[in-house]
């Protein structure tokens, strides 16, 4: 009965305080589409299926479902990791919007809101991973993808769904779940502990008998 009424008591607690955090596991989202956008005159537009490559008028784009994505973001990352070494490009400016349309098009060249510039480590190698914050952005954003424009005046290669030495560009996300999705975890516990609760009964009542 304790345990009921202390469980009850903590969904109470959860449903009115929205300090709680009951943080959710990273969750690593791939992309939906990926590659390099052209922005030159008399280009064509949009390199979609190779490597993400940046440098001058050409422009690297990443993009991203987020479906799976619940809750109140608390952290989030745009990942990238080079495809080709060196990176003559040691900085790159990350553009981000969100967007209905989940391929690559013509609309993305030169897309975004600035959210800030991305330093590569000097030492990036193969299948290590530079981390660019995007907490702001992906936690304001209400659309079905959230796309990433990347800018150097140098010249990058990032790796692409295509090509790759692991994975992908990725973006990492941390969310707390709605009190009210937190209320529905506490239930489930208290649903839990009630089972076992009836078990540990049920067993010390066949003990007493066979006694």
């Amino acid at each position: 009965m304790k345990v009921i009424a202390l469980a009850a008591a903590l969904a109470a607690f959860v449903y009115c305080s929205p300090a709680v955090s009951f943080a959710a596991p990273p969750l690593t989202i791939n992309p939906t589409s990926d590659g390099s956008l052209y922005t030159c005159d008399g280009c064509n537009v949009v390199s979609d299926g190779a490597y993400v490559l940046a440098g001058g008028y050409i422009q690297g784009a990443v993009k991203f479902s987020s479906a799976s994505i619940s809750g109140t973001v608390s952290q989030a990352f745009l990942t990238l990791n080079p495809y080709g070494l060196p990176l003559w490009g040691p900085t790159v400016d990350v553009y981000g919007y969100g967007t209905a349309i989940g391929h690559l098009d013509v609309t993305d060249a030169n897309a975004g809101t600035f959210l800030g510039t991305l330093v590569l480590p000097s030492d990036l190698g193969y299948g290590e991973d530079a981390f660019f914050d995007v907490t702001a952005f992906v936690a304001t954003t209400d659309a079905p993808f959230l796309a990433f424009n990347l800018r150097t005046t140098g010249t990058d290669v990032f790796s692409s769904i295509e090509y790759n030495y692991g994975h992908p560009s990725q973006l990492l996300v941390t969310a707390v779940p709605e009190p009210a999705q937190a209320a529905l975890l506490i239930a489930g516990l208290l649903a839990v502990c009630g089972v076992s609760r009836r078990r540990s009964t049920a067993q010390s009542h066949l003990r007493q008998g066979a006694l």
